[in-house]
């Protein structure tokens, strides 16, 4: 946990980095990946803002990592390198494809 509020802490005094607003652009976002019931299952929230990326169900690629850790009941903090698959619009959730990660905290937040 005192990594995790390092990394916070950090994130705050940094510029935030918003996802790729064309398809195509790739870019390092600094968030917080879930999997999530519904639509949308794999949700990245970006730290600092409002802004809510997705994962599209149908992607079978992810980074070793997420394989590995990113199951219902853990958040994974750190910085995804975000591929845009759709232009970016105000008010909705963009499907994006994460490429890599890298300082990556995996939290264990329910069983």
């Amino acid at each position: 946990m005192i990594g995790l509020a390092m990394m916070l802490a950090a994130s705050a005094a940094q510029p935030v980095a918003l996802p790729p607003a064309r398809p195509g652009q790739c870019g390092w976002v600094r968030g917080r990946y879930r999997v999530y019931n519904g639509s949308g299952l794999r949700r990245i929230w970006i730290i600092g803002t409002t802004r809510i990326v997705a994962m599209r169900d149908d992607d079978p690629y992810e980074p070793p990592m997420i394989r590995k850790n990113g199951v219902m009941g853990n958040a994974l903090y750190g910085q995804f390198l975000v591929c845009a698959r759709e232009p970016s619009k105000p008010g909705h959730m963009q499907h994006v494809r994460i490429k890599a990660t890298k300082n990556i905290v995996v939290v264990r937040e329910w069983r």
